[in-house]
């Protein structure tokens, strides 16, 4: 059964066990006669530690039965870790926009921890993931 997607935006989502795999990206910089992978490591690895992980650029999807957050090509070819993260709607306990440079952050907040993304329009899909988890949560108590 083919899944409906009720709203699918592109967006950066937050992985603690995010890695750069700088091999890669030194390839693609001497491929490309430019770049500096040392200055790129640093200032990675100081998003890492303010942070707590890295963001991955992609897309999030929401459904009727989970938010799923997957990253795009270019960051599967220089990222390694969770690079694919799909989130049943009946977990998420709290749904918040937080701050953020040009982009909102919307966090799901789970008995188990939190789960991050950004993108335009984060307040529009906030709202929608909270309805979705207030409609799924109604079905139960029925």
């Amino acid at each position: 059964m083919v899944e409906e997607i009720l709203k699918s935006k592109l967006a950066n989502f937050l992985v603690t066990d995010a890695s750069v795999n700088y091999d890669t990206v030194s390839d693609l910089y001497a491929e490309a006669e430019n770049g500096d992978v040392d200055a790129v490591a640093d200032v990675l690895e100081a998003f890492r530690h303010a942070y707590g992980g890295l963001w991955v650029g992609g897309k999030v999807e929401v459904t009727h039965a989970v938010v799923r957050l997957s990253a795009n090509a270019l960051n599967r070819v220089v990222q390694e870790g969770t690079l694919d993260i799909e989130l049943p709607l009946e977990l998420v306990r709290k749904v918040s926009v937080e701050g953020g440079f040009v982009t909102k952050i919307v966090r799901l907040d789970t008995d188990a921890g939190s789960v991050k993304f950004r993108c335009f329009g984060a307040k529009d899909i906030a709202a929608l993931i909270e309805k979705m988890t207030l409609s799924r949560a109604s079905i139960r108590a029925r």
